[in-house]
């Protein structure tokens, strides 16, 4: 997901979710609220932040925009993913 979101700048949860969930060969609520987790668990890392929320009203839940911080990219680079 740190590369996919390196790739976009920035992007909204379900869309770095899906791609993630797709390679994995994953389906149900549970991966996806697995892949929602990660992504707090990065952003309370200081790797990725959030930049924007909002309501899908499709789905009825709080969904929300990721950048990757400049602290994730040097990281990214320390370990070889860039």
């Amino acid at each position: 997901m740190l590369v996919l979101l390196e790739q976009q700048q920035i992007e909204w949860d379900d869309r770095l979710i899906d791609p993630a969930m797709q390679e994995y060969e994953l389906e149900g609520r549970y991966w996806l609220n697995h892949f929602r987790i990660i992504l707090d668990e990065l952003a309370s890392a200081g790797l990725i932040t959030r930049e924007d929320h909002r309501l899908d009203t499709v789905t009825d839940r709080l969904i929300f925009q990721y950048a990757l911080s400049g602290f994730g990219r040097q990281r990214m680079r320390d370990t070889g993913l860039l």
